[in-house]
């Protein structure tokens, strides 16, 4: 007989039609996505405080907004029970380029990371992301080579997760705007508050579908 989570073992949701969270998860996701090419008209897109670290690293600037972009707007799809049952082939190349996006964002997010305004705080929340991004990533990767299926979906969304900080931090963002004087400030604790409580949401999600 089938265990009835086992049709749910890579999804967010147990049944075929998206709950209305799913659709706010995709509408916000996509919307950073769009939102994030302005920067690649140039640095007066960027906010002020960010500016520097822009000018400094413009290639790595770019491409860890563009492959977050990628990774955002694909990774919502990933978790469609009917897209994975009745289109595997499109769900395998969503999957290939949600991985590649994720890989090389994480890298790029290396390479920026200790230059984040907020100093030594923001330089470890971000290196740490980015660090974590890659890994539950290549993990969940490595769980659907072996063809173990739940391992993976417990570690896609462990990755999406961490790709969906790109919306909390945008979120959070306007926090430390308020007061420019005390941007570092903020910004540092938005370097974690960014990303800690999605994973340990997902992390509670994983248990409940276990």
């Amino acid at each position: 007989m089938t265990r009835p989570t086992s049709s749910s073992a890579h999804g967010l949701t147990r049944h075929s039609s998206s709950p209305g969270w799913w659709w706010v998860i995709v509408i916000s996701a996509l919307g950073v996505a769009a939102a994030s090419l302005r920067y690649l008209a140039g640095v007066d897109m960027v906010p002020p405080p960010l500016r520097l670290n822009f000018i400094d690293h413009p290639l790595m600037f770019w491409t860890h907004i563009i492959c977050g972009g990628v990774a955002l707007a694909v990774g919502p799809w990933q978790f469609l029970q009917g897209l994975r049952r009745r289109a595997r082939s499109i769900h395998k190349a969503f999957g290939v380029l949600y991985v590649t996006a994720c890989v090389a964002g994480g890298l790029a997010a290396l390479t920026i990371a200790p230059s984040s305004s907020g100093g030594l705080t923001s330089a470890i929340g971000f290196s740490a992301l980015a660090c974590l991004w890659i890994g539950s990533t290549l993990a969940a990767v490595l769980a659907i080579l072996r063809g173990d299926a739940a391992s993976h979906g417990r570690w896609m969304r462990v990755s999406f997760s961490l790709t969906f900080a790109g919306v909390t931090l945008r979120l959070l963002l306007p926090l430390a705007l308020i007061d420019p004087t005390r941007f570092s400030e903020v910004y540092a604790a938005i370097a974690w508050l960014c990303w800690v409580p999605n994973l340990l949401f997902a992390q509670a999600l994983n248990r409940r579908i276990a």
